[in-house]
């Protein structure tokens, strides 16, 4: 197993252990990530790493996390994964997407997040709707 294979399950396999140490330790202290999809979400150093999971395993107290599928390609691993659990308020949360994530220094230094609540959109038609209408586009789009 390379060591991007190794890191990624170590942190979603730390994640379903409720282990915050474990998890963070899988992170570089410079570790930087952006959402494309996403403008302005950028997670900057291994502290705010540390405080996003602390929340998440805090306020979603049977959160599991699972690998779909995993591709690594030299220094860059590429993660297709799903996170569960319940909410404070007993909703359901499901969480999917794909991470792509740069390793150095035998961790996880960089990462590009293409993730996203799983929820109901509409259907096709919607989507389609969505990216053709500018007034279904959010606020600074």
């Amino acid at each position: 197993m390379g060591i991007g294979r190794d890191l990624v399950t170590r942190w979603t396999e730390a994640l379903s252990d409720h282990d915050l140490e474990a998890a963070v330790s899988c992170f570089h202290p410079d570790y930087r990530d952006e959402a494309p999809a996403r403008t302005g979400e950028v997670v900057a150093g291994r502290e705010q790493v540390r405080r996003n999971f602390a929340r998440l395993l805090g306020d979603v107290p049977d959160l599991r996390a699972e690998i779909l599928s995993l591709v690594e390609d030299g220094e860059s691993v590429w993660l297709e994964w799903r996170m569960r659990g319940t909410r404070p308020d007993g909703s359901n949360m499901t969480f999917v997407g794909v991470n792509i994530f740069g390793v150095a220094d035998d961790l996880l230094a960089r990462g590009r997040i293409y993730t996203e609540l799983v929820r109901d959109a509409g259907g096709a038609d919607a989507q389609v709707d969505r990216m053709t209408r500018a007034e279904a586009e959010g606020p600074g789009t």
